[in-house]
């Protein structure tokens, strides 16, 4: 009746005198010599609500001159999930994780005076390639088979050492939520499939990697560090994988969540950090600064970088910092300038009196 009334096929409401059309409302009422007139405007809709999976990210406002709110337009758009759906995303995610978790056979015989590490080295798991543009397709599937088939190869190839650490570098998501940018810059990337597919996949190649891992060490130490395209997703692959492992004698997920990793077995002592923030040059000096205990109980000094994606080695007060190679194809960006690098996985092996340390590198 509203509709109608607003097109004028519906007669007048007679109420106390005055006419009023259904769907409209009285603003004013003028009572003269000639009678009384009745003005009227259109009636208040229903109450706004935000369109699901859409987000409110500006509004305007329509004021009198001495700037009383006349009218107001709010804006929205699709684009990040509230913190309600991220953790309704995140719930299914884990709660597929925990139904695929397994009994880890442990290794007939190990060394205990060795440590393996195994540093995961700028996955971005979700990155598209298109061969046309740079040379090799690359997608979802491809990056579960490509560096899931060589780390299978380099675990199976590493010294069985007691211990082992399997250390994310930090981005090893391509980037942070729905909208296929890079969180602090917003510098479009080029992605595979929906963010919540690309997570779980993140967290299955992880978990398999840690599976594999523990079945050759009977004793695995985790970290996840955040990187600059994944600084949320990597604090919800740790969560996921600290669930997926939280009954198990053999696996510690370390839920620390400072930007940097400091670990020390014997007298090695090992540093990780992405690389976007310090300096390969100064995280020697931080590593004595936070932790001037382990620093002088150890002989051996190591730090792990990612980020730029291509091997740089330097040594700094005695202390080994390379930047290492990603396993990941090129996007679209790096392939249109400059930017080219080999691709490879990595184990390094110390043994815990600081004398000897190896390393094993298979190139893809």
């Amino acid at each position: 009746m509203a509709e109608a009334a607003r097109r004028g096929l519906q007669e007048p409401v007679v109420a106390s005198g005055v006419h009023i059309m259904d769907g409209f409302e009285v603003t004013r009422v003028n009572v003269g010599p000639r009678g009384t007139t009745v003005e009227q405007q259109q009636a208040h809709g229903e109450k706004f609500e935000v369109l699901p999976g859409h987000r409110i990210w500006g509004e305007s406002a329509f004021v009198d001159p001495e700037g009383r709110i006349v009218g107001k337009w709010i804006k929205t758009k699709e684009g990040d999930l509230s913190f309600e759906g991220i953790a309704s995303i995140l719930k299914e995610t884990f709660s597929q994780l925990e139904a695929r978790a397994r009994p880890i056979p442990q290794p007939a015989t190990s060394r205990s005076d060795m440590l393996a590490v195994y540093p995961l080295i700028d996955w971005h798991i979700g990155l598209m390639a298109w061969a046309k543009e740079t040379g090799e397709n690359y997608d979802l599937k491809i990056a579960r088979d490509t560096i899931m088939s060589k780390m299978r190869a380099i675990i199976e190839a590493t010294p069985p050492a007691e211990e082992a650490v399997v250390l994310g570098i930090g981005d090893m998501l391509h980037f942070d939520g729905y909208e296929p940018v890079t969180p602090r810059s917003r510098h479009p990337v080029d992605t595979d499939s929906r963010y919540p597919k690309i997570l779980a996949t993140a967290c299955d190649m992880v978990e398999e990697t840690i599976e594999l891992v523990a079945e050759r060490h009977p004793k695995v130490t985790v970290r996840i560090l955040p990187g600059n395209h994944d600084p949320v997703s990597s604090v919800a692959l740790a969560l996921a994988l600290g669930r997926v492992f939280r009954h198990s004698e053999h696996v510690t997920i370390d839920d620390d969540q400072s930007y940097n990793w400091w670990f020390r077995r014997g007298k090695v002592f090992l540093g990780g950090s992405h690389g976007d923030k310090a300096k390969m040059k100064d995280l020697p000096l931080l590593m004595a600064v936070d932790r001037p205990d382990d620093w002088a109980a150890s002989t051996y000094r190591r730090v792990y970088t990612g980020h730029i994606h291509h091997e740089r080695t330097i040594e700094e007060g005695g202390v080994i910092v390379t930047s290492m190679r990603s396993p990941v194809a090129k996007d679209a960006y790096h392939s249109f300038n400059r930017w080219r690098s080999g691709r490879s996985v990595y184990s390094e092996i110390f043994s815990l009196d600081g004398l000897e340390a190896g390393r094993l590198q298979f190139n893809i």
